[in-house]
């Protein structure tokens, strides 16, 4: 007792010099909390990690499935800073534990016994490193969702990555596993409370600007500007193949950040906020993740798959200008991270056609979570495939492993990330990418390897720059104007985000090809047809029209008539938000100065149609002319 007291003070006044020497402010005492028993779960990927030739052994029978396993905790001494009632970090100690689990890979074994869980820090995140007892550090624990329940003397982490490190690869005699996402972690632990801890929730103002718990939350409906921020796509991993079609299930890791002045809603869905907390409908008001993968080559940029939509439920709140003790509102300046596994979630996933983008808004009543509007959904741990969960393969980005493998011929692929958050005022800053290198491993997995650094904004920007000199190319950023222009924040929001980028080439003596790709990101209304002039005398040598196949059933007609090459879907499909479509021709007409095309907009609100001036071969169409029938009708 007496030696836990004194390495306790000694970890409080390091962690308090820490603290003073970043953020010029001293702890008490009683802001560190010290862990008690509790139980445990590890799982470990027994679906996908035999694509990278691993055996994954309970016991001493194989599996081939997601393996879940008990985990016995024999000590836990791990300390927690929780000033006011909010973590902010690990404090010291460790958490004995042991497992019936173990991997392989031909001759070579690791026997996951014996292990022992130690604080660390990671990118300025709190996490936890998983050692052996040779005091080998096998894996990180990444994304913890930390829940502290100081009146119920219990703190849980959900939802963690355990991420292999060089170590365990070299172990296994398989490089691929470094940096892999091979399972998740979750505990319960006791919490033991110092009875003179101070539990408020009332937050330290780190940020130097007035900030005060005590004036909070600030919702956008009251006029405060949400602006969030995409701050890095972690891991991106490859999760098997689904058994009918072949393709290749991916998911990445992502963070945020608070970067604006309102406090944004996390309520899990079908767990509503408190009137009192959160006077606006719906009450379970979240953000939401999608992602998307994309090619560049021979000339082209296409997107190759399309997520579901990832529904936020939590947020952890580190690294905060202002941390006010709720997991479900984002405070200003704090960072939120969702792992590889918890982004793969079947309980969270869902089709990206029941929200409406552009208002970062969803009805439970009636969705994939709920189709029957119980009100409620059905917990997915026991039973992923039950309806109202995803399982395995439903609202996943899957992709034909075929599409990946053009690296070695020039190929660039892409993934990025959007987290849809009402009212936000800058989507591209929400929004964000890498340059991946995917690459399949003699047993068949793959790896993506990130090439470049993270950045914000659409990688379309990779195949034409926004500010282009080039006279045969263009990108235009095109926003929808509100319909309630002269309402005061957040009720004049853009109708919508669309991009348009062109590039003409001359493909042999006098035959020019035209290239477009179409990306809509919030409009909801989507875009129905897609219009180009070409000159009567001209020839038209052909026309192509492509986009992610798993969104996209069958290639829009193109039709000419008269003086112009009109694309067009069937009835009632139009172009979904966060998609690309391509539509291209080669034709011997030259471009002009003042060419353009004009894009169909659904229904009779305005606009009708968008018109936007790119390289053509010819002036942009009338849309008097071209919507004739509609103006009639509307």
């Amino acid at each position: 007792m007496i030696y836990r007291f004194f390495a306790l003070l000694v970890l409080l006044i390091i962690s308090g010099i820490a603290w003073s020497s970043s953020r010029d402010w001293q702890p008490e005492p009683s802001a560190v909390w010290p862990t008690g028993p509790g139980t445990g779960v590890l799982e470990l990927r027994g679906d996908y990690l035999p694509d990278f030739g691993l055996k994954v052994r309970r016991a001493d029978a194989a599996q081939r499935d997601r393996v879940r396993a008990g985990l016995n905790i024999a000590d836990t001494s791990l300390w927690l800073f929780m000033p006011f009632g909010n973590f902010e970090a690990f404090s010291g100690g460790e958490i004995g534990l042991t497992t019936d689990l173990s991997l392989h890979h031909g001759d070579r074994s690791l026997i996951l016994s014996d292990l022992r869980l130690v604080p660390a820090e990671q990118d300025r995140i709190p996490v936890l490193q998983l050692a052996d007892s040779e005091n080998r550090h096998l894996a990180t624990v990444t994304h913890i969702h930390l829940t502290a329940q100081p009146r119920q003397g219990m703190v849980t982490l959900h939802n963690a990555d355990v991420i292999a490190t060089a170590t365990l690869a070299d172990i296994l005699r398989q490089p691929a596993l470094e940096g892999m996402p091979i399972g998740q972690l979750w505990l319960d632990l006791g919490l033991q409370v110092p009875t003179d801890a101070d539990t408020s929730g009332r937050g330290v103002d780190f940020s130097g600007r007035g900030l005060e718990c005590e004036d909070r939350p600030l919702w956008p409906q009251d006029g405060h500007e949400v602006n969030v921020q995409l701050i890095a796509i972690g891991n991106v991993a490859g999760q098997g193949f689904e058994p009918d079609s072949g393709r290749l299930k991916i998911t990445p890791a992502a963070t945020l950040k608070n970067i604006g002045e309102a406090d944004v809603p996390w309520f899990r869905q079908f767990v509503p906020a408190p009137q009192s907390l959160y006077p606006h409908e719906p009450r379970d008001q979240h953000p939401f993740l999608v992602w998307n993968l994309y090619r560049i080559m021979d000339g082209r940029i296409e997107q190759l798959a399309a997520s579901g939509a990832k529904h936020a439920f939590f947020t952890i709140n580190i690294n905060c200008d202002l941390n006010c003790a709720n997991g479900n509102i984002l405070w200003p300046g704090c960072e939120d991270i969702y792992g590889v596994g918890n982004n793969n979630d079947p309980q969270y996933l869902a089709p990206r056609a029941e929200i409406q983008a552009s208002l970062g808004l969803w009805d439970s009543c009636g969705s994939f979570f709920d189709p029957d509007c119980s009100g409620s959904q059905p917990s997915c741990w026991d039973d992923p495939n039950q309806p109202g969960c995803a399982g395995q393969w439903k609202n996943r980005l899957l992709v034909n492993p075929e599409a990946l493998d053009h690296g070695s011929s020039g190929a660039e692929y892409f993934l990025d990330a959007w987290y849809v958050v009402q009212f936000d005022v800058d989507i591209w800053k929400t929004m964000g990418y890498h340059r991946i290198n995917p690459s399949q491993g003699g047993a068949g997995g793959y790896t993506f390897g990130p090439l470049g650094p993270f950045r914000n904004g659409p990688p379309i920007s990779e195949w034409i720059v926004e500010d282009t000199d080039d006279p045969l190319a263009a990108h235009r950023v095109i926003t929808v104007p509100p319909l309630t222009p002269n309402e005061p924040y957040p009720f004049n929001m853009p109708q919508g985000h669309l991009r348009l980028l062109a590039k003409a080439e001359e493909v042999d003596v006098g035959l020019w090809r035209y290239r477009y790709a179409l990306m809509n990101f919030d409009f909801d209304r989507g875009i129905e047809s897609f219009a180009l002039a070409l000159p009567e005398e001209a020839e038209l040598v052909e026309t192509w029209m492509g986009g992610p196949p798993d969104v996209l059933d069958q290639a829009w007609s193109a039709t000419r008539r008269g003086n112009q090459v009109e694309f067009r879907g069937a009835p009632g499909e139009s172009l979904p938000w966060f998609t690309l479509y391509n539509f291209e021709i080669v034709t011997d007409a030259e471009p002009v100065v003042d060419g353009g095309v004009v894009m169909g907009v659904p229904g009779c609100r305005q606009p009708v149609a968008i018109q936007a001036e790119v390289p053509a071969p010819g002036p942009a169409p009338q849309p008097g002319v071209l919507f004739r029938d509609r103006f009639a009708e509307c």
